[in-house]
């Protein structure tokens, strides 16, 4: 095993000393390392598909605050960022005309969205729908997913997508 530099400069600056202080100073980086992956793995999360880091956490409230009062709110990544984007830009949404966000909840709900969704490969169309994305039929694979396809029936399989739980299934689908 390779002992990190400035560890390896003090066990051969030591050599002939006991062997215990080396082993307290990799017990206590190896500690110190543990406990930083520990804070970075425990992020926040709201049961989504991918859990949030803290600088995302605002944008992924005004995301459920602002889209997911009027319809359910989907994982970022069921749809390309350009998908996000352009709903974000647009007024027009399916058919109904939103107010404008003010900012800066736009650009907060746009860096959580844009870094969390997926991108699109060279010529391949924007989708607009669901229906549409092929992260969306790669995330359900073997569902038979009813025609037209509508968000109201994705709480059918998700028994928590109200809350934005996607990773809780029906016990068929467990």
């Amino acid at each position: 095993m390779r002992l990190p530099g400035f560890i390896a400069r003090f066990v051969s600056q030591r050599q002939g000393r006991s062997p215990f202080i080396a082993l307290l100073l990799v017990l206590l980086v190896s500690g110190l390392l543990g406990i930083g992956s520990v804070r970075v793995m425990a992020t926040p999360t709201i049961g989504t598909t991918d859990p949030v880091t803290a600088e995302y956490t605002l944008g992924q409230e005004l995301y459920l605050e602002n889209c997911a009062t009027c319809h359910l709110g989907i994982p970022p990544a069921v749809l390309p960022g350009e998908t996000w984007r352009r709903l974000l830009l647009s007024t027009e949404h399916y058919g109904v005309v939103i107010p404008p966000l003010l900012d800066p909840t736009p650009t907060l709900i746009w860096n959580y969205l844009r870094d969390y969704s997926r991108g699109l490969n060279e010529g391949e169309a924007v989708p607009y729908r669901l229906a549409e994305s092929r992260y969306f039929k790669a995330l359900h694979p073997q569902v038979d997913l009813p025609q037209p396809l509508q968000l109201t029936g994705c709480v059918s399989c998700h028994p928590g997508a109200e809350r934005y739980d996607f990773r809780s299934l029906t016990p068929e689908w467990e």
